[in-house]
């Protein structure tokens, strides 16, 4: 069976808006605290940075944001991955590799 191309990019858009929405449902409310003192607060600030510039990269000609920003939300996801493993083989960790794996993909493709 063929695959069908002409939903590739319509993938790509859906992926980077899943990112966009669980980065801001998963840690808006860690990020109204203001915590200075927490790792939690800047691992975040850190997600809602970079997932909008993941979608945001989308818009742009040049590759470099996207590539930036995919590498930048696999390196948190994996160090949130590292820090929920502890507790055992969660949801949340089956969650942040999917996250983990789809920004892996931006940062190689960079579409």
């Amino acid at each position: 069976m063929k695959p069908i191309k002409g939903l590739l990019q319509l993938s790509n858009w859906l992926m980077r808006s899943a990112i966009v929405f669980f980065v801001f449902v998963a840690f808006i409310d860690t990020l109204k605290t203001f915590d200075f003192k927490s790792i939690q607060f800047y691992l975040a600030l850190a997600f809602i940075i970079f997932g909008v510039l993941l979608f945001i990269g989308g818009f742009l000609g040049k590759t470099g944001l996207t590539v930036f920003s995919g590498l930048m939300l696999f390196f948190a996801a994996v160090f949130e991955i590292i820090t929920l493993s502890s507790s055992g083989i969660l949801a949340e960790v089956a969650i942040y590799s999917v996250i983990a794996a789809s920004s892996l993909y931006f940062a190689s493709a960079g579409r």
